[in-house]
């Protein structure tokens, strides 16, 4: 059970380096959000990619050492907390809590960053309208078609 142990905490611990980059790039990429960088936001965006395929590849070694704890505890791997799992293994408290403070922060970041992009959208979608001078959004009503009489001519006719 120790060899199980220790490639559980070694991969946690490569989790938590792991999602520490993921984090400095999402800070990138708040910068260049504000800056309206986006060549800046496509590399970050890369890059974000990348890192995240490494941490669903940790994710599925990660779930195979919990699967082999997990049926010496007598639980499913997915019933296992790491918590729950530090309560049993004092050995994996020190990462379980920098894993919750990274996670934490990238949390956090991420929600920032969402509220930015769609801030951003909202402006997209205004100057749209306003290029366009529509009175409505052509996507509020799929489905629906307008009478002859009732259409505008517009700079940009951008429905599909």
């Amino acid at each position: 059970m120790t060899e199980v142990l220790q490639n559980l905490n070694d991969n946690l611990k490569k989790q938590v380096l792991l999602y520490g980059k993921i984090l400095s790039i999402e800070e990138r990429k708040q910068k260049a959000l504000l800056a309206n960088n986006l060549q800046e936001i496509e590399v970050t965006t890369g890059l974000e990619e990348q890192l995240l395929l490494e941490a669903g590849h940790l994710e599925r070694e990660r779930l195979s050492w919990a699967e082999q704890i997990g049926q010496a505890l007598g639980k499913k791997p997915e019933d296992l907390t790491l918590a729950e799992l530090a309560e049993h293994f004092p050995v994996l408290q020190e990462v379980r809590l920098e894993l919750e403070q990274v996670v934490g922060s990238l949390k956090e970041i991420h929600e920032l960053n969402t509220q930015l992009l769609q801030q951003a959208m909202k402006i997209v979608d205004f100057t749209l309208g306003m290029m366009t001078h529509q009175d409505k959004n052509t996507y509020t009503h799929p489905g629906r078609k307008e009478k002859d009489g009732n259409k505008a001519v517009h700079l940009l006719d951008w429905r599909v």
